[in-house]
């Protein structure tokens, strides 16, 4: 069992309200115009919050998971999506995609550059000519960082959240402490942070071209301001 299976049975809750409408819908408009096709592949599909509403839409859907439990969550809720466990770094699929995505920060769950690199170019070998390949992670926030390398999040009364930074290694701990339920429930998870400019080279390197690059799913500029990064790239 690895770790995604261990979160798998309570993820939806857990990343509430993320997976309410206002946040989704905006995911799925934009990822519903950029598909050329009707064929579309998630890597790291988890439990589908976004991949069940594209498949309602029509389209063919398949999802790539390393994690069984999050597929089986996923199936819970729908039978709309064909699914497939796997790693996305190097996991073959017979099928070639009009549009692929990996978003909710999920190149960052690769920890060393040479996998990212690797997830990228298996992403865009599953592409057609002309397909699109959208990758969504967050902008590491440096300048917030307040001694030891810590940089806080989240300070709320029932919620407490910080990011741990290793510079050198470009690499990110973020730590979270839930007090909701009068007891203090802890979690922890790594990440290695990616900078807009390579990422952008990364998808030169796999062959792609970037044709835009927004702060929101909303098509705002990605500026200094920005939390998130959102890079479509072209095959």
């Amino acid at each position: 069992m690895n770790r995604f299976d261990e979160i798998a049975q309570d993820y939806d809750e857990d990343i509430y309200p993320l997976n309410e409408e206002e946040f989704v819908l905006p995911t799925v408009e934009r990822l519903a115009e950029l598909a050329l096709g009707k064929d579309i592949l998630e890597l790291a599909v988890g439990t589908g919050r976004i991949a069940i509403p594209l498949a309602e839409r029509g389209f063919n859907v398949t999802g790539i998971d390393i994690s069984e439990g999050m597929l089986l969550e996923l199936k819970k809720k729908s039978d709309t999506v064909k699914t497939l466990v796997g790693d996305m770094r190097d996991v073959s699929i017979s099928e070639t995609f009009d549009l692929a995505y990996l978003i909710f920060n999920g190149i960052s769950y690769t920890l060393t550059l040479e996998d990212q690199l690797a997830t990228l170019k298996n992403a865009a070998r599953h592409l057609k000519t002309g397909g699109m390949l959208v990758i969504e992670t967050f902008v590491p926030r440096l300048h917030e960082i307040v001694g030891d390398n810590r940089a806080p999040f989240a300070l709320e009364e029932d919620f407490i959240g910080f990011d741990e930074y290793d510079r050198i290694n470009q690499t990110v701990v973020s730590h979270q402490y839930d007090l909701s339920a009068g007891q203090v429930a802890s979690y922890q998870t790594e990440h290695r942070y990616v900078w807009p400019s390579e990422l952008e080279l990364m998808g030169k390197l796999a062959g792609l071209e970037v044709v835009a690059r927004w702060g929101s799913w909303d098509k705002e500029a990605l500026t200094n301001d920005s939390d998130d990064m959102i890079f479509v790239f072209q095959k």
